[in-house]
């Protein structure tokens, strides 16, 4: 009886550190694409995305300008994780951004500017042993209650 309550309780704690390990590494992933996406660097937010996000990636890139990237050179995004949403599945992650500095989208022949502070919801998947970043289309600011 012994034996089979020790084996339960290290298949418990082995799990958990599975489960703990996968929630870290999709939250390193969704910083890490979130830094190479939000300073216009979409070839490195590519490699970090599901093949069907790259259809985004592209419509991201058409639409930066020269004077984005003048931008971003003299003040970078900085990306931190704020919160985290497990799914009901072992494959699924949905975690939250704060985006400081990113270029404001702008109609053709605006001026660039930068958005202070902005939260963004990142889903995170795995697909083949990886975790990836999976675009349902172009990041959206969330909205900030006022509470």
């Amino acid at each position: 009886m012994k034996k089979y309550l020790i084996l339960s309780l290290t298949l418990a704690l082995t799990a958990c550190n599975m489960m703990q390990n996968d929630d870290d590494q999709a939250t390193a992933i969704a910083i890490e694409w979130g830094e190479a996406f939000f300073n216009c660097d979409y070839h490195a937010a590519e490699a970090l995305s599901t093949p069907d996000s790259r259809r985004w990636l592209q419509f991201a890139a058409s639409n930066t300008t020269q004077q984005d990237l003048d931008l971003l050179k003299q003040h970078a995004a900085e990306v931190e994780a704020t919160d985290f949403f497990p799914e009901a599945n072992d494959t699924l992650r949905v975690v939250e951004l704060a985006v400081r500095n990113s270029v404001k989208p702008t109609i053709a022949g605006e001026q660039p500017s930068q958005i202070e502070k902005a939260m963004f919801r990142t889903t995170v998947v795995k697909r083949n042993g990886s975790w990836l970043v999976r675009m349902a289309s172009l990041p959206r600011s969330e909205k900030q209650s006022r509470d």
